[in-house]
């Protein structure tokens, strides 16, 4: 166990993953630029390019991306929920 107090302000932020043979890895934590979050999210770049063009900020670009509903997620879902459906009856 290491207390926080152990590390310096920029190592406060990174991330270890220890791999099964006992290999560690030490890397920092990035946020994701809007970009990536409406890819995320299945939009394609050319609509991303269009909603940046218009002016929105970043700040508005990432809540539009948060409030977007992840299709191929809500259609898996879907068919699981057909499956016990149909199982059902």
């Amino acid at each position: 166990f290491v207390e926080s107090t152990d590390f310096t302000d920029d190592e406060k932020f990174a991330v270890a993953f220890v791999e099964p043979n006992g290999e560690v890895h030490i890397g920092r934590i990035r946020k994701l630029t809007p970009r990536e979050c409406w890819r995320l999210q299945g939009f394609t770049d050319e609509q991303f390019n269009k909603a940046k063009a218009t002016g929105l900020s970043d700040s508005r670009l990432y809540k539009m991306a948060g409030n977007a509903v992840t299709v191929n997620v809500i259609s898996e879902i879907g068919k699981i929920i057909k499956k016990v459906d149909e199982s059902a009856n």
